[in-house]
């Protein structure tokens, strides 16, 4: 070659780059994952003006030293009508750093650098085809140059690589970028932590049931199995939603729905106290009364099932999002009820989650929504359910947004900082998942952050709360998504075909991950990647794209759970830059907030009521609905929100039916003396005791409440509880009825009850008992006065001496003559 035929290339290669921006353009990726498209770099297949295709299947070593060679190998492709002829491919390797994210970007978009491309000039630089290709036809081109004579100096750091194809007359049909990194030793900055997160989920959990359906698991069984081995790397850490450790919901025949209320039938048999029973208005003994076989409290299941409502299967989404309403019945499975198959999965799931491990919050909690609904308790809930499943000191719970390119930083500070009111542990907050770009002021000079930073927010009482931010890349997330989806793996390094792409290119995805890490390293930012939930990986092409990224010299692989465990990168102060919204075409518009309220709702009914319970019996009362919640706040749900509706009625149901769990059974009541009791007949319909409070309230000073009484009741079953009163005057009175705990705060429903008071009945009584006692007692003594007066008098008897008429009696001494 002679000494003018390197600038004559040049200057040939500058003018086909100026003159054919649109086959250096980058390509927009938007999975499933992201709302919005996003540049991933140069393009699996680089199509020049003239119809010649250049796609990058190879290139290494992951950290060029002196002494190594350099390998390239591309794959040229016609997809143009005419045959090519004649044609040579060309390696270019640039001297000049790109040092910094800008750099980077403007390579690969195809803008040159200063000096414009320099011909490696070197041996194996030049490769002619040494054939003609066909239209539809391809090749591959292999460069191997030695890294010596590069001349690439000793800093460490990126260069950009061009390769590009002329034809016969020399005139460049078309132009690959990418990259390599120059590392001499001895230059090599400290390294940069690298973190490659996943989410292990299968959609949402059955609301009414609280658990994932089995049968969803194992649709998606080969897809989650697929992913734990993506995430087998050094650095990589699959963060799962508890509820996949099982059990699972699985179909039932049946489903037990608790009636309402106000469709219970009375006891038969009218309680003692009531009227029509002919008794007093005395106080009587406490009685238990069975109810019927239609009461609620014998037709409720443990878990308060109203409905059989489940969650959407996979292979039943509806095309226009609005549910199908055709799903079965479930009924709570059991620890050992699942399939062989899905117990092995969950075998392998738990082996890979016995360490220190991070999860989602259980269900896989729609966080976004739950800021914006302000039901940061909901999320609290689920975190402490998290924490509850595991039961391990060293696990940790991660809030992930959607899409955290979009999500509310602030809010979900907030949120965090609030789950502690829930798991009732300041120190196990949850870690947030935003991106770097949301955070002002953590980018370095070199264009990246650092991989995790301590996130402040304001919160709505103007106090300052703060969280651990875990600063993803939402760019790299993208393009390292695209280049491992299994749909896009089909042996060919992402090429289909002579000219077809599938996507990025792994060989190009994995050179610019190279890239972007050494610019980190050398900054001192970190690199976190966040894979999408609908991820569908191909173990293989994982392998091969992140791979030479963990192995390289200025990269430390760190799972997630040591990348939290370290202090954060410096401090920053958030704002709710983003709006959280999502691309419906994508997972969907956030959850509504009065759906979510409604879950808060049968939470707050349920925590109410358990104040009855005693404490050893509340889980029974207050678990299955705490599941029923957070299972209907769970992400999964913006894919069928038809579904979640019907869910979230028969939720609301189970909600109104719990609160009149404990009722009182309103009767007209009789108060006949100034100081009386008043027998109230309070029903429980739950499956668990209670010690219930009963009091009134009075409108009038007619009659005047006691003291509440309190009262242990059965499960099923009616108790009268006998109200002490005072009455001071006589007259009909309306009083209430409430319901309390042992502090005082209120339950169920209050009654109005009539009470007929009659304050003088019983001074009336006692007179008019009296003067007949008396009017008896002196008709008693006039008749006896009366009898004897009209008895007769008795006859006289004499003696013998005053019977003798013809003797005259002697006189005695002191007897007068008139004697």
């Amino acid at each position: 070659m002679g000494p003018g035929r390197p600038r004559l290339v040049v200057l040939l290669g500058a003018a086909a780059l100026a003159l054919a921006p649109a086959a250096l353009a980058p390509t927009a990726l938007a999975p499933a994952a992201l709302a919005s498209p996003v540049d991933t770099g140069v393009p699996a297949v680089v199509v020049g003006h003239s119809g010649i295709g250049l796609e990058l299947t190879q290139i290494g070593p992951a950290a060029l030293v002196p002494g190594s060679q350099l390998v390239v190998r591309v794959q040229v492709v016609n997809t143009s009508a005419s045959p090519l002829v004649g044609a040579r491919a060309r390696l270019f390797v640039n001297s000049p750093v790109l040092a910094d994210r800008k750099a980077v970007d403007a390579w690969a978009a195809g803008q040159g650098v200063q000096g414009g491309d320099r011909f490696a000039g070197v041996d194996g630089a030049e490769q002619p085809l040494g054939q003609t290709l066909a239209p539809g036809e391809g090749m591959e081109v292999t460069f191997t140059v030695d890294a010596d004579q590069l001349a690439l100096g000793p800093d460490f750091g990126v260069r950009g690589v061009t390769v590009d194809v002329l034809d016969s007359s020399l005139q460049r049909l078309t132009a690959l970028r990418t990259f390599v990194v120059w590392a001499p030793p001895g230059s090599v900055p400290t390294p940069a932590a690298f973190t490659v997160v996943a989410p292990v989920t299968a959609g949402p959990p059955d609301v009414d049931t609280g658990q994932l359906p089995e049968a969803r698991v194992e649709e998606q069984r080969d897809r989650l199995t697929r992913v734990l081995q993506a995430m087998s790397l050094p650095g990589t850490t699959p963060v799962v939603d508890p509820a996949l450790l099982g059990p699972f919901a699985v179909p039932t025949q049946q489903s037990t729905t608790p009636p309402s209320s106000g469709s219970t039938s009375s006891p038969s048999g009218t309680p003692s106290g009531t009227p029509g029973t002919g008794s007093s208005s005395s106080p009587t003994d406490s009685t238990t009364t069975p109810p019927p076989a239609s009461t609620p409290a014998q037709s409720a299941s443990p878990n308060f099932s109203a409905s059989g409502t489940t969650a959407p299967s996979a292979s039943s989404a509806p095309s226009d999002g609005e549910g199908t309403g055709d799903v079965p019945e479930l009924r709570e499975g059991t620890e050992g009820e699942e399939s062989p198959e899905v117990q092995a999965w969950l075998t392998a799931l738990a082996a890979r989650t016995s360490g220190a491990s991070v999860v989602l919050p259980r269900g896989d909690t729609d966080v976004v929504a739950a800021a914006a609904a302000q039901t940061d308790d909901l999320v609290g809930l689920a975190v402490a359910q998290s924490s509850e499943e595991l039961d391990g000191d060293d696990d940790g719970t991660l809030l992930w947004p959607v899409d955290p390119g979009s999500a509310p930083a602030a809010s979900l500070v907030v949120q965090s900082a609030a789950t502690t009111r829930a798991t009732g542990d300041p120190a196990q907050v949850p870690a947030v998942l935003v991106s770097s770009s949301l955070v002002p002021g953590a980018a370095t000079a070199s264009g990246w952050s650092p991989a995790t930073a301590v996130l402040t927010a304001t919160a709505p009482d103007g106090n300052p709360v703060s969280a651990t931010g875990v600063l993803v890349d939402t760019t790299d997330s993208a393009r390292v998504a695209a280049a491992t989806d299994e749909a896009d793996d089909d042996g060919s390094n992402g090429s289909n075909g002579a000219g077809g792409t599938n996507g990025n290119g792994q060989a190009e995805t994995s050179a610019r991950l190279l890239a972007d890490t050494a610019v980190a390293a050398a900054g001192g930012g970190g690199v976190v990647l966040a894979l999408p939930r609908d991820w569908s990986p191909s173990p293989t092409a994982v392998a091969a794209v992140l791979g030479p990224a963990g192995s390289a010299p200025w990269v430390r692989s760190t799972s997630l759970p040591d990348l939290l465990a370290a202090p954060g990168s410096g401090q920053f102060t958030v704002t709710d830059a983003g709006d959280g919204s999502a691309d419906p075409s994508s997972a969907g518009a956030p959850l509504d907030a009065a759906g979510l309220r409604t879950a808060m709702d049968a939470v707050s009914a349920a925590s109410t009521m358990a104040t009855l319970v005693p404490t050893e019996q509340r889980q029974q009362l207050l678990a299955p609905v705490q599941s029923s919640a957070t299972a209907a706040a769970s992400v999964g749900w913006r894919a069928d929100p038809g579904a979640w509706r019907s869910a979230l009625d028969a939720l609301a149901e189970r909600t109104e039916w719990l609160r009149s769990g404990i009722e009182i059974v309103p009767t007209p009541l009789t108060a006949v003396s100034e100081n009386v009791s008043l027998p109230v007949i309070v029903r429980n319909n739950l499956p668990v005791a209670v010690t219930v409070r009963v009091e009134l309230s009075s409108t009038n000073l007619r009659l005047v409440p006691g003291p509440p009484v309190e009262k242990l009741i059965a499960p099923g079953s009616q108790e009268s509880v006998p109200l002490p009163v005072r009455a001071s005057a006589s007259g009909d009175t309306l009083v209430t009825v409430y319901l309390t705990d042992a502090q005082g705060t209120r339950v169920g429903k209050p009654a109005p009850v009539r009470v007929m008071v009659r304050a003088d009945w019983e001074g009336r009584g006692v007179a008019i008992a009296a003067g007949v006692v008396g009017l008896v007692l002196v008709g008693g003594l006039a008749r006896t006065v009366v009898r004897v007066k009209r008895r007769p008098a008795p006859p006289v008897v004499r003696s013998a001496e005053e019977a003798d008429t013809t003797r005259t009696a002697a006189r005695r001494p002191e007897e007068t003559p008139r004697g």
